[in-house]
C-alpha cells in the first residue's frame, strides 16, 4: 500500500476533528460544556448500559450464524464483537478493518478461518438488511412527524439504492465463489490452485449459512431489535440532557443519523459527520444545537469508556500470543 493511501484515513479524521471543533465553537463551547456537566452519573451509566445491552444482542445475532461445531461460543462472540466495534470505530482501519480483526479474534479461539469469515460476512449482511428496515421505519416516522422535512426525498432515494445494493450483495455471496474461482483459474492457472481451494472452503461455509433460513431470519430479526436499541440509547441520552424527547422522535433521529453516516463509512469513527448530522437532525425537532452536540460528545465518551479497555485487553492478548510464538525460537 502506498504511503499516501495510508494517510487518507488520518486526513479524514483530522478534517473531522476540525469540523467538531468548529461546531463547538460556533454554537458555544460554554453551552455545550454546561449541557454535558448537567448529566448525572446515573444517566451516563444508563447510557453505557444500553450500549452494552446492544453488544450482547449483536453477539447473539452473530452466534445465530455459527454452527455449534465451529466453537463459536456466545462469550467468544461478545468479545469478538467488542473488538470489531472498538477497532472499527477508534483505529484508522475503517469499518472493514474492524470486520477483519473481529474475525481474527474468534479464529484464535478455535473457529476455523472459513467459518469466521463466512459468519462475519453473513452477520454484516443481516445487520445491513435490518438497518435498511430500521431506516425505512424511521423515514415513515419522520414523514409523520415532520412531513415538510427536506430529508424525506434524498433519504428515500438512498434507501432504494441501498436495497438494490443489498440484493446484489446477497447474489454475489450465493454464487460469487464460482465466479471468482473461474477468474482466478484463468488469470493464475495452476499457481492459483491454493487460493481457489481456500475460496471453495469459504464458499462452502457461506452456502452452509445461507442454507439455514431460520437462523438467517432470527439473526436479521435480532439485528432489527438492536437497531431499535440504538434509538433507546438515544432516547436515554436526550433525557439525561434534560430533553423530553418521545421514543418515536428518537427512532426518527437515530434512523436518519445512520442513513447519513452510512455515506461516510470511510471516515474513522465518522468524526465530524456524526456531530454535523446530530446538529441537523435535532434542529428538525426543535432541539438546540448545543444539546445535539452534547449528545454526540456524550456518545463518543460512552464509546471511549467501552472501547479503551477492550483495545488494551486485545493488545495484551496479541502481545502474549506473540511472546509464546517467539519463545521457542529464543530457546533454540
Amino acid at each position: 500500500m502506498k504511503k499516501s493511501a495510508r494517510l487518507v484515513p488520518a486526513i479524514f479524521a483530522l478534517a473531522g476533528l476540525a469540523i467538531v471543533t468548529g461546531l463547538v465553537i460556533y454554537f458555544g463551547a460554554d453551552d455545550v460544556l454546561r449541557a454535558l456537566t448537567s448529566v448525572k452519573l446515573s444517566g451516563f451509566a444508563a447510557y453505557i448500559g444500553a450500549q452494552l445491552g446492544i453488544v450482547l444482542g449483536l453477539a447473539l445475532c452473530w452466534r445465530m450464524l455459527l454452527r455449534s461445531r465451529s466453537r463459536g461460543s456466545f462469550p467468544l462472540l461478545i468479545w469478538g464483537r467488542l473488538v470489531r466495534d472498538a477497532t472499527g470505530e477508534f483505529l484508522p482501519f475503517s469499518q472493514v478493518g474492524g470486520y477483519v480483526l473481529g474475525a481474527r479474534v474468534i479464529t484464535l479461539a478455535g473457529v476455523t478461518v472459513p467459518d469466521a469469515i463466512a459468519s462475519t460476512i453473513g452477520d454484516v449482511t443481516t445487520e445491513f438488511l435490518a438497518e435498511l428496515v430500521f431506516i425505512g421505519i424511521g423515514l415513515l416516522a419522520l414523514a409523520h412527524l415532520v412531513p415538510s422535512s427536506n430529508l424525506l426525498v434524498p433519504v428515500a432515494i438512498g434507501l432504494c439504492v441501498a436495497v438494490v445494493m443489498a440484493v446484489g450483495l446477497i447474489l454475489v455471496q450465493r454464487g460469487g465463489g464460482k465466479i471468482f474461482r473461474a477468474i482466478a483459474a484463468r488469470l493464475a492457472g495452476a499457481a492459483g490452485e491454493g487460493a481457489m481451494m481456500h475460496m471453495d472452503r469459504l464458499q462452502q461455509s457461506l452456502d452452509n449459512i445461507y442454507a439455514r433460513h431460520d437462523r438467517l431470519a432470527w439473526s436479521a430479526f435480532f439485528h432489527l431489535i438492536c437497531w431499535f436499541g440504538t434509538a433507546t440509547a438515544s432516547f436515554i441520552g436526550f433525557h439525561a440532557l434534560g430533553v423530553p424527547l418521545s421514543f418515536t422522535d428518537a427512532i426518527a433521529i437515530e434512523a436518519m443519523l445512520h442513513a447519513i453516516m452510512a455515506l461516510a463509512f470511510f471516515v474513522p469513527g465518522r468524526v465530524g459527520i456524526q456531530e454535523g448530522a446530530y446538529t441537523l437532525l435535532a434542529g428538525i425537532f426543535g432541539i438546540p444545537p448545543d444539546i445535539a452536540l452534547s449528545l454526540s460528545l456524550m456518545r463518543r465518551a460512552r464509546d471511549f469508556v467501552i472501547a479503551v479497555p477492550v483495545l488494551l485487553a486485545w493488545q495484551m492478548v496479541e502481545a502474549k500470543r506473540l511472546h509464546k510464538t517467539a519463545s521457542p525460537d529464543l530457546n533454540m
